[in-house]
């Protein structure tokens, strides 16, 4: 017999307490919830009472309905083990505590089946014919990314789960970590592209080695492939898989470093190699108008306006006034400086050091012309402004739609309209996706002197937006936007486009600069990140 019952004739107090706690439990989670195949609780919950009486008290349509849809969240610990989203017997009311340590249990010896998200505002019916029941409201809500519901969001997690897994059963741990190792060297064209993945893979092995048995092992995996960048988990269809499969055939370095370096020769980074086909560029046009992105992907040069935060700009220099006296225009005679004294040596410094002790003092900035091919880069955005965020880092909430390419193998000063011995910077700053504090490890790390007048002369950038960059609902249209990207140009080349040098980390470098601050000039050569 199904009864509607309050809280008075389900334990008083204590079921008030039960419901509060368990949405204070599952609002205090920060990391990735998940549904297990946990059976049978709601005829545990109703085993777990006293007696025959209150057992008919709780048995509920609207509680069984959250029991079973709900009851068996979890989150995954270190070991590997499931622990229950919702349940816990050492915070629930005493009346209710062999209840919670039922349930606990279960979950704990549940398998997981696919990560939870959830577009609902409220889990469960928390009134129903005038009495309280089981259910939470959550802090955190999925509405989706306007391509793909919650649904399908947790369902393409679930097929990245499968496809991180195959690729750890193909590329084992000493090979992921040789991946690495060559990565983190300086011999590898556009390395930082691959070391985050690199690192994530290596961090997957770790964590199964150190995990007891084949669920928790894969329970670990399910953890880490949840708050992964989705690029990550598809490793077979990345670009570090050429390294990998090289490393798995025995091939020498030469060899590797050769096939990586044809797969990421200049503007071919990351960008399907595959024409789309018919079928696919209609369905992209589909996606794009349901998105109503149709003129995102047009785009332009950056100009300084665009630049939402910088690390450095010049200071105004404040002229001071004219000292009294007739004479006071005439400047005396300066004692001779030696020759050897007047250029003293560039103090050798680390890029991290220079930003913390240099930065905050300079007036002004100059850099030095570096010897052949180095990482210049330009600065683009949104011909829209208004236009729907479809970069990774881009969101209604903070809208920042710049972006930025460069040429793999590197490019000449005079091919970014540089010349002389010295270049005025104009600003230093971060990658746009590190705005804000942003947080895209597969985009690397870079830190940007912007130079005057610089701008790239080449006329084979296309609309200089890379795929990689798009967000995760628009993933399965990258070979189109790749297509489109070739045939359309950027708009807006002129004096005033945002380019420089880009520092990676990572990377080995011969960078002088000199720095004025107070009237006095240093020079500092900067050779790595840290």
């Amino acid at each position: 017999m199904n009864t509607d019952a309050s809280p008075a004739m389900r334990g008083g107090d204590s079921y008030a307490a039960l419901v509060q706690g368990i949405n204070e439990r599952f609002n205090a989670l920060t990391g990735p919830v998940f549904e297990t195949d946990a059976a049978g609780l709601f005829d545990a919950y109703l085993d777990s009472l006293a007696d025959q009486g209150e057992r008919q008290m709780h048995h509920c349509g609207c509680c069984r309905a959250f029991i079973e849809r709900f009851g068996g969240l979890a989150t995954v610990g270190d070991d590997g083990v499931p622990v229950s989203a919702i349940w816990d017997s050492s915070g629930a009311p005493a009346h209710y505590q062999g209840v919670a340590a039922a349930l606990q249990r279960m979950v704990s010896q549940a398998g997981i089946t696919k990560p939870f998200l959830s577009g609902e505002a409220t889990y469960g019916q928390p009134l129903k014919g005038g009495w309280h029941h089981l259910a939470i409201a959550p802090a955190r809500v999925f509405p989706g990314d306007g391509l793909h519901d919650a649904h399908q969001m947790a369902c393409a997690r679930r097929e990245a789960f499968d496809s991180v897994r195959r690729a750890l059963g193909e590329y084992s741990a000493p090979v992921c970590a040789t991946a690495l190792r060559l990565l983190k060297g300086d011999s590898l064209a556009n390395s930082e592209a691959a070391l985050g993945q690199a690192q994530f893979l290596v961090d997957l092995h770790a964590a199964r080695d150190a995990a007891s048995g084949q669920r928790q092992k894969d329970n670990l995996v399910y953890r880490m492939v949840a708050a992964a960048p989705m690029g990550f988990c598809h490793p077979r269809s990345s670009m570090i898989a050429t390294l990998l499969d090289d490393i798995v055939a025995g091939k020498s370095f030469e060899q590797a470093a050769a096939n990586w370096a044809a797969k990421m020769h200049p503007l071919q980074y990351l960008r399907p190699q595959v024409a789309p086909t018919a079928g696919a560029i209609k369905a992209a046009e589909a996606a794009f108008e349901k998105l109503g992105a149709a003129t995102a992907l047009e785009r332009r040069y950056a100009t300084m306006a665009d630049i939402l935060e910088t690390l450095w700009q010049p200071r105004a220099q404040v002229k001071a006034p004219a000292a009294g006296g007739i004479f006071a225009s005439v400047k005396p005679k300066q004692a001779s400086t030696p020759a050897s004294s007047m250029t003293p040596p560039a103090t050798l410094m680390t890029l991290d050091k220079f930003r913390r002790t240099v930065l905050p003092s300079a007036d002004t900035i100059e850099m030095a012309a570096p010897a052949g091919r180095s990482s210049f880069l330009a600065f683009t955005t949104a011909v829209h402004a208004d236009a729907r965020p479809i970069l990774q880092w881009d969101r209604e909430e903070r809208r920042n739609p710049v972006a930025w390419y460069l040429y793999p193998s590197g490019s000449l000063p005079s091919e970014f309209n540089l010349s002389g011995s010295f270049y005025e910077v104009t600003a230093i700053t971060l990658l746009p996706c590190a705005w804000a504090g942003g947080q895209y490890p597969q985009h690397g790390e870079r830190l940007i002197f912007v130079l005057k007048g610089a701008r790239d002369l080449g006329k084979d950038t296309g609309s200089g937006l890379f795929p990689s960059f798009i967000q995760g609902a628009l993933h399965g249209f990258r070979s189109t936007i790749e297509a489109y990207s070739q045939a359309n140009s950027l708009a807006g080349f002129g004096d005033d486009n945002v380019a420089g040098l880009g520092l990676a980390k990572g990377d080995q470098y011969q960078v002088r600069v000199r720095v004025t601050s107070n009237g006095q000039a240093s020079e500092y050569q900067l050779d790595r990140w840290d």
